[in-house]
């Protein structure tokens, strides 16, 4: 006979249609209904029976409002703090209440004493004025309960920025020039005490030793007192600048020694530059310049002189000494001397009628009506001994006058012909008329 094997699943099975039927409940709406009554009665019985009216509760982060008396604002007093001052304010009252008393339901004042100190940190106690909707409690206390303000006048003022710890040796053959500072000034504001303490403003000190090329470079700027002592970063929080760097240039520049030559008009052709009669002084000068500009310069040229301007009695002049755009004269060398040697030369006076026209206009004659002049020569003894007045003749030039017709005064020149170093001295002008050649009589 055959026995049948014991049931052992059905104890399992119970078991999981148990917890099934418990894990249903946990998430079945109705106990998350239970479970919401339920913990909203904690929390009411929490704030019911919290002792708010014997312990005080914080509401923290609660902005002070500075007031200044009138009195104070109308002798132009004001306000300087980098930051906002935030208490924390302990109130008591119903547990209800207490706990929807938020940051914004409350404005902390300043009391200032009578005696307040510009220029410096006042102490100022403090109120809490109730401004919201709820207002069924008390304040017990403030932390902290004093806070300090910094009150002064306002200042301002405008520095130089200096540049004087800016330091650079000059390489062979290189000049450094002054630093250059963009922008030159700034200006600053805030408290008057604060602003009174400076001394000076500067780019800081920099070593530019060796340097060969011009230097550029961007420096925070540094804000002294009368010692030299930078202001704390407290004073420097309370300034307001117009700019806090500055771009610093250091010109470095080629050196060059350039020679200086004279540039004179009308000259006799026994006069070259270098015929050891015509003395500069000086003959050269030191320049410095970007390289560009000085690679292929060798020379400086002074302005023109006239030498008609030259005699016996005056023959130094001094000419002023212009040097090309972006060169520096690192001598101050402002003017020449020009000396012309006229050892063993003599003077003579002449009569001139002999006179000529160029550049005269097409359909046009000229003709001199000045008879004659009286000029003198001067040049080595043994050629104006040698002169007749055939020798010299004057010319006028009618360049540029080709709309002009009828009698004026016009500058004559001379040449003295068959010597190297005669001429003739002074401005002249002689009578002349230019009209249409058929109306020459």
């Amino acid at each position: 006979m055959k026995m049948d094997a014991p049931n052992t699943d059905t104890p399992m099975k119970e078991k999981k249609r148990e917890k099934k039927a418990r894990v249903g409940f946990l998430q079945s709406n109705k106990f998350l209904m239970i479970l919401s009554v339920f913990l909203a009665l904690v929390v009411w019985f929490l704030m019911a029976f919290t002792n708010t009216e014997e312990y005080p509760v914080a509401i923290r982060n609660v902005p002070v409002t500075i007031q200044l008396p009138e009195a104070y604002q109308e002798a132009g007093l004001r306000v300087f703090d980098d930051q906002e001052q935030t208490v924390t304010v302990y109130i008591k009252g119903t547990s209800l209440s207490v706990h929807n008393v938020t940051k914004d339901d409350l404005q902390v004042e300043t009391l200032f004493s009578n005696n307040i100190n510009e220029g410096s940190t006042n102490i100022a106690t403090l109120s809490v004025k109730k401004v919201g909707y709820v207002t069924d409690f008390e304040v017990d206390h403030i932390e902290p309960s004093l806070i300090q303000v910094m009150l002064d006048y306002a200042g301002e003022k405008t520095f130089q920025i200096d540049t004087s710890g800016v330091k650079a040796s000059s390489v062979e053959g290189y000049y450094t020039s002054s630093p250059v500072v963009s922008p030159e000034s700034v200006k600053v504001s805030g408290p008057k005490s604060v602003v009174d303490s400076i001394s000076s403003v500067t780019v800081g000190e920099r070593d530019l030793s060796s340097a060969t090329d011009t230097v550029l470079f961007t420096s925070n700027l540094q804000f002294l007192d009368a010692n030299g002592n930078q202001l704390s970063e407290e004073k420097m929080k309370r300034l307001t600048l117009s700019t806090e760097t500055a771009d610093v240039t250091v010109p470095i520049l080629l050196r060059k020694t350039l020679t200086i030559t004279p540039n004179f008009t009308n000259l006799p052709s026994g006069f070259p530059e270098n015929s050891g009669r015509i003395i500069l002084s000086p003959n050269t000068i030191e320049v410095a310049g970007a390289e560009e500009d000085l690679q292929n310069l060798t020379s400086i040229e002074l302005e023109p002189v006239d030498f008609t301007q030259i005699n016996l009695t005056n023959n130094s002049i001094t000419v002023p000494l212009a040097l090309p755009q972006g060169l520096r004269n690192l001598q101050s060398i402002d003017d020449v001397t020009i000396d012309i040697n006229l050892t063993g030369f003599s003077s003579r006076t002449f009569t001139v009628d002999h006179f000529r026209f160029t550049n005269v206009p097409d359909g046009y004659d000229a003709e001199v009506t000045t008879s004659s002049m009286e000029v003198t020569v001067v040049g080595l003894s043994d050629e104006v001994s040698a002169l007749t007045e055939g020798s010299i003749i004057g010319t006028v030039n009618l360049a540029g006058k080709t709309d002009y017709s009828g009698y004026t005064e016009m500058p004559v020149t001379f040449n003295v012909s068959g010597t190297s170093f005669c001429w003739v001295t002074g401005n002249h002008k002689v009578n002349v008329v230019v009209q249409p050649k058929s109306e020459i009589r």
